[in-house]
């Protein structure tokens, strides 16, 4: 079977984590597109399982790499601050990503 594109479109909280020197702000991919993405993306993973994509929320797209998180058996997805001053991210509140995995 041959993927030509994976594109995947789902609305998920965003979440932040806290770090020692930084925060990041996260939305979780849903575990069925995680589980889907992850078994046809095998050949295009990079360190750590991480997959590089194109993301999209409202009218702002980036490119980032998504990574596998054991705890939440999904793919999270790092915002830009550049991205959520762009589009009026906020902790808590839901957003509409789309997110194309590159490399295929």
């Amino acid at each position: 079977m041959s993927v030509d594109t994976l594109e995947y479109e789902f609305e998920g909280e965003v979440w932040l984590w806290s770090g020692k020197k930084t925060d990041w702000w996260f939305v979780t991919m849903p575990q069925d597109m995680s589980a889907h993405a992850q078994h046809f993306t095998k050949h295009v993973q990079r360190g750590f399982k991480s997959l590089k994509v194109n993301a999209r929320i409202g009218d702002s797209e980036w490119q980032t790499s998504m990574f596998p998180s054991k705890e939440r058996n999904s793919y999270l997805l790092p915002i830009k601050k550049a991205i959520r001053d762009a589009e009026g991210v906020t902790v808590g509140k839901p957003q509409t990503v789309k997110v194309t995995v590159l490399g295929l």
